[in-house]
């Protein structure tokens, strides 16, 4: 089947109202504080976590349980697992949450992750990986491949609720959920394809030295062009850009052969659109199940930002592939 690279059809009434939406949304965020102006990240992760300077706390899930695993380093990965309310866990989808590298935590995006739970029968185990710029590429990434391996181990299946099937996340959680899945292959000689059921990458950038749509982005919806590049000095300033397209920075250009069902899910008024469009593509011709959708009239973190119906979209689309993949 030949890949789509077109946005899905939609109601010229629907498409106007989500861009009316989009343009309020704007003008709102261009007064919000952002992380680059707070004294220190750490400052301005503690406002989004309080809710305060305008910010609203996440709605935490009270049921949610935490698990702790020892990283490669000794650093201790908090894991945070939110089960299924109302059926048996059919297995977890281990999830890297949105944020840049820089900010957000595994317990931003509950409400998100207890909806998925719900809908697809799966324990949502959201991993506490270490934070940029106090912790540069690789230990995030590591964080979230050490998380993996414990998730693929007989205690790790027994502790967090079953077996792995999932990888996925947003943003940079995108780029965590695909790179974490090819180190797996590459470094740890998983057959990932047979052990995974699906990848589930939502508006990712996987090329860190930049796409058309990035650099020619001129809106300011949730990621703006220079935010987007804030995010990336922030963890990986201390690689020269000309060395920026290795593996693994950049995993567009990385070895992509039997690698697991992908989903590259993004929004069309979108910095990173071109970076899903390009991955599906080469994740297509490595011959892997693949599937690209392009949500019209939906910015960045459209999925996880209520956002009206391209949320609703973005979340069946979700549920629909991991459906139709996951046993």
């Amino acid at each position: 089947m030949a890949l789509n690279v077109l946005p899905g059809p939609i109601e010229e009434a629907k498409l106007k109202a989500r861009l009316e939406l989009l343009d309020n949304f704007e003008e709102q965020l261009a007064k919000a504080v952002q992380w680059q102006e707070c004294e220190s990240p750490a400052a301005y992760r503690q406002m989004r976590r309080e809710g305060t300077n305008g910010f609203i706390a996440p709605t935490l899930n009270p049921t949610a349980r935490l698990v702790y695993v020892a990283a490669r380093d000794g650093y201790q990965i908090e894991l945070r697992i939110i089960s299924p309310r109302e059926k048996l866990s059919r297995g977890t989808w281990l999830h890297f949450h949105a944020g840049g590298f820089v900010i957000g935590s595994n317990a931003s995006y509950d409400t998100y992750l207890t909806t998925l739970s719900n809908r697809l029968g799966l324990t949502m185990v959201s991993v506490e990986y270490r934070l940029a710029p106090e912790n540069s590429f690789p230990k995030p990434l590591h964080d979230c491949v050490d998380a993996a391996l414990y998730a693929l181990s007989p205690a790790g299946e027994k502790d967090l609720g079953g077996p792995l099937k999932i990888l996925g996340g947003e943003s940079a959680g995108g780029w965590l959920a695909v790179s974490t899945g090819l180190s797996l292959r590459r470094d740890h000689r998983f057959d990932v394809r047979s052990k995974l059921d699906a990848i589930v990458a939502g508006y990712g950038i996987f090329d860190l030295t930049y796409t058309p749509s990035l650099l020619e982005h001129t809106r300011s919806i949730v990621l703006s062009k220079q935010g987007m590049m804030d995010f990336c000095e922030a963890c990986f300033s201390h690689i020269p850009m000309e060395k920026r397209k290795a593996p693994l920075v950049s995993p567009l250009y990385a070895d992509l052969k039997e690698m697991p069902p992908a989903l590259f899910l993004t929004g069309q008024i979108e910095p990173l659109v071109d970076d899903s469009i390009f991955m599906a593509t080469r994740w297509k011709q490595a011959g892997n199940d693949t599937e690209l959708s392009i949500v019209q009239g939906a910015c960045h973190a459209f999925t996880l930002i209520p956002m009206g119906d391209s949320t609703e979209e973005g979340l069946d689309i979700i549920v629909d592939f991991v459906q139709m993949r996951s046993s």
